[in-house]
């Protein structure tokens, strides 16, 4: 995992694994909040996966502002209840940090940026099994066409490849899957691929996907409602049991 702090006109993605740090190290800056949120979790990779996600958001967002982690003020608010599941929001006076968490298997990404709301998703490709089911229900007539005329070794991947774009822009506009996938149509031909449509009220052209380099086994992309304004996308590499440390981050793909 590399920490590199965020400047103007950035979006950074860090990566971590999981099984990298010790439970009192990610506990350690947690609010009451999130540590109630972890117990929950049944599983002990699903616990140290929100863990990982959550100590990281602070250590990374932390590091922009100029304070320690436990002094990182999040809300996870979510808009339509009063329960502490929603995106992450970070205020720090006038500084206002765009936030978003995901993780699969040994992956956890936090992507942050001072410059427009963003989404990021992960998912990890472990299936060459049949996607029928999965394709009907999330994929657009388009889509499914494009993902099932590929030799059927072939169409797991496909279908993440889609799915975490569809994922990242939902995050991103705050929706999340409260919007079916199978609304959403994206053209994944394109490099990056491109947001056709949706029924949402934020024009499509607004959306950016920037794909990720997760890693062998993985697909990623992170959302930016940017529109036409650049903002460089930098991502650090999935690098498996290593420490925290700064480094410079390299380019995202």
């Amino acid at each position: 995992m590399v920490v590199s702090v965020l400047q103007a006109g950035e979006c950074r993605v860090w990566w971590a694994d999981p099984r990298n740090e010790t439970i009192d190290t990610l506990t350690e800056p947690l609010s009451v909040v999130e540590l109630e949120r972890a117990a929950r979790f049944r599983r002990d990779a699903d616990r140290r996966r929100f863990l990982t996600g959550a100590w990281l958001l602070r250590v990374a967002a932390g590091a922009r502002l100029g304070v320690g982690p436990e002094d990182v003020v999040v809300d996870r608010t979510c808009p339509d209840c009063d329960k502490h599941h929603g995106r992450p929001r970070i205020v720090a006076g006038r500084s206002v940090l765009h936030a978003s968490i995901s993780h699969s298997g040994d992956r956890v990404a936090v992507a942050l940026t001072a410059e427009a709301p963003l989404g990021v998703d992960v998912e990890k490709v472990e299936s060459t099994g049949s996607v029928e089911d999965l394709v009907k229900c999330a994929l657009t007539p388009s889509e499914r066409d494009a993902v099932l005329s590929l030799p059927e070794s072939e169409r797991y991947e496909a279908f993440v490849r889609v799915w975490v774009c569809k994922e990242a822009a939902l995050k991103a506009t705050g929706h999340g899957l409260r919007v079916s996938p199978n609304l959403v149509e994206f053209d994944v031909t394109e490099d990056p691929p491109v947001l056709l449509r949706w029924p949402l009220d934020v024009p499509p052209e607004t959306v950016r996907i920037h794909r990720l380099d997760p890693g062998h086994g993985y697909a990623a992309v992170v959302a930016l409602l940017t529109g036409d304004r650049e903002v460089e996308v930098l991502e650090s590499a999935p690098i498996e049991h290593q420490p925290l440390s700064v480094d410079p981050s390299r380019r995202a793909a």
